[in-house]
């Protein structure tokens, strides 16, 4: 049954012939980890201890206790971000995330709705809730590599669309570090439906080479026939989209075009542009909003491993972006993540909302976010 999926608690779902073709509401966290172990991760220890938290798993939709902006369905509490990371087997990345900005101690003193949805692969799919810190765990029947990854992230945005009630998710990757309140102050502004921000790519010729996946040019033209180059498509480091648009991007013909088409940000960008064109509320982010955790050098092949402090003190402080640092730093090591956390203290504004507005305030009481213009 491609695309399929299987809502109930009480029946065990398998599937096969695709990555997408179903997922399991697992009754207990053993079965999990044991898929887990078969498939050989190394964030097995890891796991044990954060799946020995969760309630069990349930079918129910998932609601907020608290909105920081009006639903715009009006039926009811919907929460204002879902973080959607594709998480990889490492899991000291996964520590140092929930160390920082998307763990249980980054809620406190934020006045809005965030629910983290971590994602990852496994020969055995489930879905595990932590309600007390808006935490799920998501694993998808597909695997962990680079042309699997529009499965993924297609299927966790179907997952949210049937479960989750939510006005905007903001999909990133495990090697990135977010200043969340200040990602939540720029999202206020921003229309609450057919929305898609990030930092864009337009007009970007096919890529056939081969030292980039060498598959991916003929994937795309495949599956895009006639396409001579890819659709304005944010770079797949950080991009938000509303709730409309992610349910758009993962209906039945999204979900068949990430079985086909192996570069996830172009995917997305591509099938945005093909179904609503014009009538989407595409915003560019300015280059210095989302940045690259290291700096580049011709020739070198570890370029990542330039992510000196100097530089990383320019992007998460407020030293740049106009005295804002950056929201989003991505490509970064965990204890460089670890390090954009500490550093982010000397902006005007605390990441976590305690004190001051991003906009540029004065160091001062938190203030709610509230309504903006939505321009």
């Amino acid at each position: 049954q491609h695309g399929s999926w299987c809502l109930s608690v009480q029946t065990e779902c398998s599937f096969t012939g695709s990555g997408l073709a179903g997922y399991e509401l697992g009754r207990r966290a053993r079965g999990l980890v044991e898929a887990m172990a078969v498939a050989g991760s190394g964030a097995v220890s890891i796991m044990l201890a954060l799946l020995a938290q969760f309630r069990e798993p349930f079918s129910t939709v998932l609601r907020p206790t608290r909105e920081c902006w009006p639903s715009p369905a009006g039926d009811g509490p919907s929460y204002d971000l879902v973080i959607d990371i594709a998480v990889g087997g490492s899991a000291s990345r996964l520590e140092a995330l929930r160390e920082t900005w998307a763990g249980p101690a980054a809620r406190d003193g934020r006045g809005c709705s965030v629910m983290n949805l971590f994602v990852r692969a496994a020969p055995a799919p489930a879905v595990h809730h932590h309600r007390a810190v808006d935490e799920v765990f998501l694993f998808l029947n597909t695997t962990d590599t680079y042309e699997r990854l529009p499965v993924k992230v297609v299927g966790s945005l179907q997952w949210l669309s049937a479960h989750v009630r939510y006005k905007y998710v903001l999909k990133t990757d495990d090697d990135a570090w977010i200043c969340m309140h200040s990602l939540l102050e720029t999202l206020a502004a921003f229309p609450r439906s057919r929305l898609y921000w990030g930092k864009m790519n337009t007009r970007h010729a096919l890529i056939s080479s081969v030292l980039h996946h060498g598959f991916v040019h003929s994937a795309f033209t495949d599956y895009f026939r006639g396409a001579t180059h890819y659709s304005t498509y944010a770079f797949g480091a950080a991009y938000v989209l509303s709730h409309d648009v992610a349910a758009l991007v993962s209906d039945e013909q999204g979900v068949d075009a990430a079985e086909h088409v192996r570069i996830e940000d172009v995917l997305v960008g591509e099938l945005i542009n093909r179904r609503l064109g014009g009538a989407v509320s595409a915003r560019d982010a300015r280059n210095s909003t989302i940045s690259l955790g290291y700096t580049r050098r011709k020739g070198d092949a570890s370029t990542r491993s330039r992510a000196t402090k100097i530089h990383l003190r320019k992007l998460c402080t407020a030293s740049s972006s106009g005295g804002r640092g950056s929201i989003v730093v991505h490509r970064i090591f965990p204890a460089q993540v670890r390090t954009c956390a500490g550093l982010a203290v000397h902006r005007l504004c605390a990441c976590d909302g305690r004190r001051g507005a991003c906009s540029g305030a004065l160091p001062g009481p938190a203030p709610a976010l509230r309504e903006r213009g939505r321009g």
